[in-house]
């Protein structure tokens, strides 16, 4: 399936076509008080990284960051609740960084056994189900409470990726693409985060699939427990089209998300350099 990508060649930095699209910033489906960022793309594109830069430029600007994943990880409790990191005047976190799928709970079975490389195979509507609970878990319990006492949000991945990453695997299976991606739209924990869309979604892009592999292979030399099914050149180049298309830009503008694109060729310091760039900018849009 041939999918229109954004442009014939992809326009780095927020991408704002009208005053409306501008304005949807201030005027999210729910009452809220902090910003929800997202960064999602293809694996091995650097969001790690530009999580990290934003998590420093918060930090820069005296705001106290709240790491959900490394707490998962390190306590056996899963995922942290409000309480963990706002409860004034003993606790209060500025911003706080989340991950999908999770790392505790139903995404920690997401990531060691239903896309982990164990010889077991689950369907794309298995996937799909598994994402959109763990996400509903997680926006019920940390996200949106965060959100409501205003903290700030950044955020590895969101249904973006289910909607792209799940699409090839059901038309693998021999599914209408179509026809997949809205049984994922109609999925309780999709529908919710929708309907707290990302104030802004950051995309990294690259060029050469080839230099994507042979991160994902510097990086399975590192973390040898990083070994999911979709680490796969072919399968990454089929998703490529997928995060660069009009399509997928829409759903999310369409419900007042700002979609910025950054290069993620280049050194990691010029990546980091344009998503610091590109938050920055929306701040400055955000304060209009």
């Amino acid at each position: 399936m041939v999918e229109e990508r954004s442009d014939i060649s992809i326009q780095y930095g927020l991408q704002i076509t009208t005053e409306a699209e501008k304005l949807g910033i201030l005027k999210p489906n729910h009452e809220r008080r902090g910003f929800y960022i997202v960064v999602d793309g293809l694996d091995g594109i650097g969001k790690g990284e530009v999580i990290r830069s934003l998590k420093a430029f918060e930090e820069r600007q005296g705001r106290a960051v709240f790491d959900t994943i490394s707490a998962s990880k390190a306590r056996r409790k899963g995922l942290p609740e409000l309480s963990d990191f706002w409860a004034p005047p003993e606790t209060y976190y500025d911003s706080i960084i989340v991950a999908e799928p999770t790392y505790a709970g139903i995404g920690h079975n997401i990531r060691q056994e239903i896309i982990a490389r164990n010889g077991r195979s689950y369907t794309a509507e298995d996937e799909i189900q598994a994402y959109s609970l763990d996400r509903l878990m997680q926006l019920k319990r940390v996200i949106i409470p965060a959100l409501q006492n205003g903290l700030n949000v950044i955020s590895s991945r969101c249904c973006a990726s289910t909607l792209t990453y799940q699409s090839v695997r059901a038309e693998d299976e021999g599914q209408d693409t179509e026809r997949i991606r809205q049984r994922i739209l109609a999925h309780a924990g999709n529908q919710l985060q929708l309907e707290w869309a990302p104030n802004l979604l950051i995309i990294p892009t690259i060029d050469n699939p080839d230099e994507l592999m042979e991160r994902l292979r510097r990086r399975s030399d590192i973390r040898k427990e990083d070994n999911a099914i979709f680490e796969d050149v072919k399968f990454q180049e089929r998703l490529k089209p997928l995060f660069e298309s009009v399509w997928l830009r829409k759903i999310f503008q369409n419900r007042g998300t700002l979609v910025g694109y950054i290069d993620a060729g280049k050194s990691v310091h010029e990546t980091q350099r344009q998503a610091v760039e590109v938050y920055r900018n929306f701040l400055e849009l955000s304060k209009n």
